[in-house]
């Protein structure tokens, strides 16, 4: 006698489960064994509604109470992702396809990650949305924002196969609303660099919480944001970071030449400290590889590596730490283009140059003077492009 099948045979199932010859339990948007593999599902998008598996039922349905409102701003917020915003935040096909889809899908699974997507899409409209409802999506931008981050901080110590994607999603996307909710747009006549630090922390929290959890990351929907990929037809990036690795090596030595003849005060003879030396030379391994590959995105990674001494030393107006910041942010700003980072590379550069007219002694003027050079970098481009010559001399 045949066995009998356990279950009645589906005819309406996700095609992973299709090919995958398992059972489905056709739940819309994600079905249950496409969600515990963590893997794309075909239900997604596709608009079906869910079919029933039993006939409708006779009873009478219940009214809807009239008193009930739909949270149509945040459907206004999501819709607005799925329309504009995933185009916007990174230059490379293959992570905004990741953004359209992966991402979203995972939100649908972790609140904390819907709330940040939330939060973003507002922020975009404040700037690009009806003027009259801009009031309303600043509210929303924060409301959603600090409920993220309140539901994301205790997870940190639980990252897991099942929660990396989100977790390091999230990362990304905190990092872009900060950038775009604390920059020159928000504070334009900031003389402080804790708002600076502060973006800086948020960089260094998701890249170790991405060591925690690479292996993990590595194999799943969001491994593409974690390799840097040659682009293509992005010369203007490989022309601008030669110019300002050259222009900041120069500036690098110069300033171990004084330091070794001991040119400065003698208030000032101090070695230069380890973790500044470090920021330097990551500075430049940074903005070489940003010409190699002429991807902007690389940029990201100085704020990811430097050590919280260096922090430190911007907090109390070290010359040099400044010197970098200016550097930095001219890097930002001839090389990555896009909303969430628009203004900050000229708002880095005077931020620098501000505070290094604190000090008189000879460090702090040499200091400044490193810093206006950054206004003459179009000299290095010009003069190697007429030549024809990019190259790096180290």
């Amino acid at each position: 006698m045949p066995l009998r099948r356990s279950h009645p045979k589906s005819h309406h199932g996700c095609l992973g489960c299709k090919k995958r010859r398992i059972k489905c339990d056709e739940l819309r948007p994600i079905c249950s064994p496409c969600r515990k593999r963590n893997i794309y599902c075909s239900f997604y998008g596709d608009g079906t509604p869910q079919i029933l598996s039993q006939p409708p039922s006779t009873r009478a349905v219940p009214s809807i109470d009239s008193s009930t409102q739909l949270p149509m701003l945040d459907f206004e917020l999501l819709n607005h992702w799925h329309v504009a915003i995933w185009k916007t935040l990174v230059s490379e096909e293959s992570n905004r396809e990741v953004l359209r889809t992966f991402v979203p899908q995972e939100a649908l699974r972790h609140p904390f990650l819907m709330h940040i997507l939330l939060a973003l899409s507002a922020l975009h409209l404040t700037r690009y949305g009806p003027i009259e409802r801009r009031q309303v999506y600043i509210e929303a931008a924060m409301t959603h924002n600090n409920t993220a981050l309140s539901l994301y901080s205790p997870l940190l110590s639980q990252v897991t196969p099942d929660n990396c994607h989100a977790l390091f999603a999230f990362a990304c996307l905190v990092i872009m609303f900060a950038c775009a909710a604390h920059g020159p747009n928000a504070q334009p006549k900031a003389q402080s660099v804790s708002d600076v630090i502060e973006v800086l922390k948020l960089i260094r929290g998701a890249a170790f919480m991405v060591e925690q959890a690479r292996p993990w990351i590595a194999s799943g929907g969001m491994r593409g944001l974690l390799t840097v990929e040659k682009m293509q037809e992005k010369t203007s990036i490989e022309h601008h970071a030669t110019a300002l690795h050259r222009l900041l090596h120069e500036v690098y030595e110069e300033q171990q030449r004084q330091q070794q003849q001991h040119d400065f005060d003698s208030n000032h003879q101090r070695p230069t400290a380890p973790a500044v030396v470090h920021a330097t030379e990551s500075l430049l391994s940074v903005l070489q590889m940003c010409a190699d590959k002429e991807n902007a995105s690389v940029l990201l990674r100085w704020a990811a590596v430097v050590q919280s001494e260096f922090l430190d030393a911007l907090m109390q107006d070290e010359p040099m730490a400044l010197v970098l910041l200016g550097y930095y942010g001219a890097a930002i700003g001839r090389i990555i283009d896009t909303w969430w980072m628009d203004g900050w590379g000229q708002y880095l550069v005077n931020l620098a140059s501000d505070r290094l007219t604190t000090g008189d002694c000879s460090l702090y003027l040499w200091a400044q003077n490193a810093v206006n050079r950054i206004e003459g970098i179009e000299h290095y481009f010009d003069s190697d492009k007429a030549t024809g010559v990019l190259r790096v001399d180290v």
